[in-house]
């Protein structure tokens, strides 16, 4: 539970400089049967629009107290899984939304693949990710600090190109917004 509770402190800045305007732009427009990925401590779930959800299926890789918590008290049901081995069936989600989640993943293309198996044809996903940044100056830092980043913060590369592994997946985006020179990005792709 301690570890829940830092990880929202120590993201607090992050979320007052730019994240709670991306979750408030795109996590209402997640709709139907909705799976999250890596779900986290649960804060995404005061941002979906109740009358565009059926249901809501939050899922984490190591799951704390809190977000089985935050679940049950949100009236979502809560799954323990990999993105790159998800035990649902295929086509089962209208929308599968993920936040800061592939910029740990061992292979993130498998668990994009993952994704599209599980995403209704026509489905969308909903994410905000940190990636690789817009500026050489920005990509260069992001690949010096990244072997560093990755041993102190759970495998967390800071050069990903989420969004080239989303395309590269088949998904079309319909929506992108970088923010903080292109180091965030916020987004919904269609299937």
């Amino acid at each position: 539970m301690m570890g829940s509770i830092f990880y929202d402190l120590f993201m607090l800045p992050l979320e007052r400089f730019a994240l709670t305007r991306l979750r408030r732009q795109f996590i209402p427009r997640a709709e139907g049967r909705i799976l999250e990925l890596g779900a986290g401590t649960g804060v995404n779930l005061r941002y979906y629009d109740r009358r565009k959800v059926g249901e809501i299926i939050l899922s984490d890789l190591r799951p704390g107290r809190r977000i089985r918590r935050r679940a049950v008290k949100a009236g979502a049901r809560f799954v323990a899984a990999d993105v790159e081995a998800l035990p649902f069936a295929d086509e089962s989600f209208d929308t599968v939304v993920f936040t800061l989640l592939f910029c740990s993943v061992a292979d993130p293309k498998q668990g994009m693949r993952e994704i599209r198996r599980v995403l209704k044809p026509g489905g969308r996903i909903v994410f905000i990710e940190h990636v690789l940044g817009c500026t050489p100056s920005t990509r260069k830092l992001q690949q010096r600090l990244t072997p560093i980043w990755r041993r102190i913060s759970g495998n967390c590369h800071l050069d990903r190109d989420t969004l080239g592994v989303i395309e590269q997946a088949g998904f079309i985006p319909d929506e992108i917004d970088r923010r903080a020179d292109c180091v965030l990005m916020g987004g919904i792709a269609r299937r």
